[in-house]
């Protein structure tokens, strides 16, 4: 995929026919004539797209996606090229105009024009250059900090909370019994987040301030280099070990997907965790099969 291979297919109405999932089956409107309403318009007033028109945005259908609109703003204001530009920059990124086999990607996650032009002339974000945060009825989730030792030990000490937490290819079982040793857990965290490795959230009851448990995500952009397949940790308290906190936690970590640029989270549940199963079902988690027992597998929604 080339700039010019972007640019030279630009459809109409707005449609990038390059990056479109679809493009093995169809040239596109400039290079194979169809017939639309969109492109006969378009021809008839000598006009090469639609954004040149000064009629434009119209009521056509294909004008009415914030996509299209915000695509053809561009080349407005900036010049197709420079919108060939910034779609290139975004494919070498990993964000997808259309995800494999779909008709929908990363731009459709936005919820207004302006945050679609963010997307396209700024990329994603980087969670390891700011740590994005993330916020439920009852839950935030935060980057980890030192002053959550004491509250996370209640976690970290308890037998029964120990049962369900996943030290699969890990350098601890994360069953600790002193401050000491939570910190110096802690600081593993923190340093891992530095190097870019993974990121450990704290999960943080805001009905009573303090930190219940925590949620690492591992795989996804990190280090220069793309995984699609990501690991999720969920540790917790044993009062929240129930489908109801559970349930609202994994909606939380959908977000995931998109802000890790993740194909497909697994998530270990051993068979005495019913809430967690049940949760994860519930969300869209299937068995999933690796050499390690119990795990669970979920498909980027979009």
């Amino acid at each position: 995929m080339t700039v010019k291979e972007i640019e030279e297919s630009y459809g109409i109405c707005g449609l990038v026919c390059a990056l479109c999932s679809y493009s093995e089956n169809c040239a596109g409107c400039r290079r194979k004539p169809a017939e639309c309403g969109v492109r006969e318009c378009c021809v008839s007033k000598g006009l090469d797209y639609c954004y040149l028109c000064e009629e434009y945005p119209c009521d056509k259908d294909m004008h009415k996606s914030m996509r299209h609109k915000a695509f053809n703003a561009v080349a407005k204001n900036e010049g197709l090229h420079a919108l060939a530009e910034y779609l290139y920059e975004n494919y070498k990124a990993g964000i997808y105009y259309h995800k494999p086999g779909g008709l929908t990607g990363d731009y459709d996650k936005c919820e207004t024009e302006r945050e679609i032009i963010d997307l396209l002339k700024n990329g994603k974000p980087d969670p390891y250059s700011k740590c994005p945060e993330y916020e439920s009825k009852t839950f935030l989730l935060r980057l980890v900090s030192m002053d959550d030792a004491e509250d996370l030990l209640k976690c970290y000490s308890s037998p029964e909370a120990q049962r369900f937490f996943n030290p699969d290819n890990c350098t601890s079982d994360f069953r600790y019994s002193s401050l000491d040793e939570m910190r110096q857990c802690i600081q593993f965290w923190i340093d891992a987040y530095k190097s870019r490795s993974f990121i450990r959230y704290s999960i943080i009851d805001k009905h009573i301030g303090a930190a219940v448990g925590t949620i690492e995500i591992f795989g996804g952009d990190r280090n220069g280099e793309r995984t699609e397949r990501g690991v999720l940790r969920i540790d917790i308290r044993t009062e929240y070990e129930n489908e109801v906190f559970l349930f609202e936690l994994l909606k939380i970590a959908d977000s995931f997907f998109y802000d890790f640029n993740t194909e497909k989270f697994v998530t270990k549940a051993i068979p005495e965790a019913i809430h967690r199963i049940d949760a994860l079902a519930n969300v869209g988690y299937v068995p999933y099969i690796s050499k390690y027992e119990h795990y669970f597998m979920k498909m980027s929604p979009i």
